[in-house]
């Protein structure tokens, strides 16, 4: 399986400039790979026994893969009664349904805390309703379907983005932040009543309805997704016209109309009276010619009226499904699993990010000329990275020297300062402990 941090967007024709500069994250987007070679190098230039080191990278993989095996079979079980992409007859619901999604929430939520991700807050979801990024259109969102709604993110890039506009006349340049990879998960009502259409159907045209899940929970894993563009990101999304289109669309319209009804209203008076004529409503039955003549030209007009309503709606409709392709076209690139998927996927990022967290603190507290103080290691840690990959890292210092704690690797002295296990003590620990989970 692909490590997500060696994904990457595909590219998109006819999209907008990028330009991109990194900002400070928890995410080490380094291949898992480079960085075991990078550090056995200072490994053997700095401990003198230059041995071990494979064993304990070994060692430290197995052992973050056990703990992933037993949380990947928890979630697969608590989310079995939610999950939309099983009949409904494959599933057991529970009484307690609220007890059990919280239950997966929970478990889920400190997954992608172990992956390096953060849940996105509910101020920055409203904002991203009334802002628009690379999707150009108002989206509407069905929030009458949502009983929860979470969102998490990580790899945040600061952006300058540049527009063509009026056929390459103009250029538009605005800053936005983009999101590397984003998590979207959202349970359903479990029951769910659509509100009524202020328009008949037959008058509204055909409409694919969105696909709605009573009682289930939706899990969506994205990547390079705008910020301002979040809101795309719900089931049910819609893209819709702004009131700038409506304007560009109606007053043409309006100001074409109207002109074609004042000719055709002094006209219906005739058709009427030589329709009443053939009807039998008018005495003598008869219809003078020239009255013949302005009925048809009023028919005429009437043809030509309807001609003209058919070509402004063909253009609300064409205007209406560009927003909605230009969404859909976002989508499709950006969507990299969902569901029960997303738990595969999860699971080997926040292996990669653990291993990562714990190898690069143990190093460096083993190769350090003097022992260092937990932001000792920080900057020396993020100053490595900085220097040997060209990238910026918040390194999570907390959740590395936790987990040398928990594999007993981890000392610390009287006056703050950490010191690990010799390699060989360590590798020994490291086999007791993998003894102890009964591998």
């Amino acid at each position: 399986m692909k490590a997500l941090s060696e994904t990457e967007a595909p590219p998109k024709e006819g999209a907008c400039r990028v330009a991109c500069e990194d900002a400070p994250d928890t995410f080490i987007a380094v291949p898992q790979g480079a960085l075991v070679e990078r550090l056995a190098d200072v490994w053997k230039g700095r401990v003198e026994d230059g041995a071990g080191f494979e064993t304990l990278c070994r060692l430290f993989g197995l052992l973050f893969r056990i703990e992933g095996r037993e949380t990947l079979a928890a979630l697969r079980d608590e989310y079995h009664g939610f999950n939309p992409d099983l009949p409904t007859r494959a599933t057991v619901w529970s009484e307690d349904r609220d007890h059990d999604y919280e239950r997966l929430k929970d478990r889920l939520s400190r997954l992608l805390v172990q992956g390096n991700f953060c849940e996105i807050d509910a101020d920055r979801l409203r904002l991203a309703e009334t802002d628009m990024a690379e999707v150009d259109a108002e989206i509407r969102v069905p929030h009458h379907h949502y009983a929860d709604v979470s969102f998490f993110a990580r790899g945040r890039c600061h952006t300058t983005t540049t527009r063509s506009r009026f056929l390459g006349l103009m250029r538009r340049t605005r800053q936005s932040v983009r999101l590397r990879h984003v998590v979207v998960m959202i349970r359903f009502h479990d029951a769910i009543a659509e509100p009524r259409r202020r328009l008949p159907v037959p008058l509204m045209g055909p409409r694919t309805d969105a696909r709605v899940f009573e009682g289930r929970v939706v899990i969506k894993l994205f990547i390079d997704v705008a910020e301002a563009d979040l809101n795309m990101l719900y089931p049910g999304a819609r893209a819709i016209m702004r009131l700038r289109d409506k304007l560009l669309l109606g007053v043409p319209a309006l100001a074409g109309g109207v002109p074609v009804l004042m000719n055709i209203l002094p006209a219906l008076s005739v058709l009427f009276v030589v329709v009443a004529a053939y009807l039998g409503f008018v005495a003598g039955g008869s219809v003078p010619q020239e009255e013949m003549a302005k009925a048809l030209a009023a028919v005429s007009a009437l043809a030509g009226l309807g001609g003209f309503l058919m070509r402004q709606w063909i253009k609300f409709e064409r205007q209406v499904l560009k927003y909605q392709m230009m969404l859909t076209d976002n989508l499709y690139y950006r969507n990299v699993c969902n569901n029960a998927a997303v738990f595969d996927f999860l699971l080997g990022t926040a292996e990669d990010q653990e291993f990562k967290e714990a190898l690069l603190a143990y190093v460096h507290i083993l190769r350090a000329d003097q022992p260092l103080t937990p932001a000792g290691l920080k900057d020396a840690v993020e100053a490595w990275l900085s220097a040997t990959f060209a990238i910026r890292v918040e390194f999570d210092i907390d959740d590395a020297l936790d987990k040398l704690a928990r594999l007993d690797l981890l000392e610390r002295a009287a006056d703050g300062t950490l010191r690990v296990a010799a390699p060989r003590d360590a590798e020994d620990r490291l086999r007791a402990v993998w003894t102890a989970v009964g591998a």
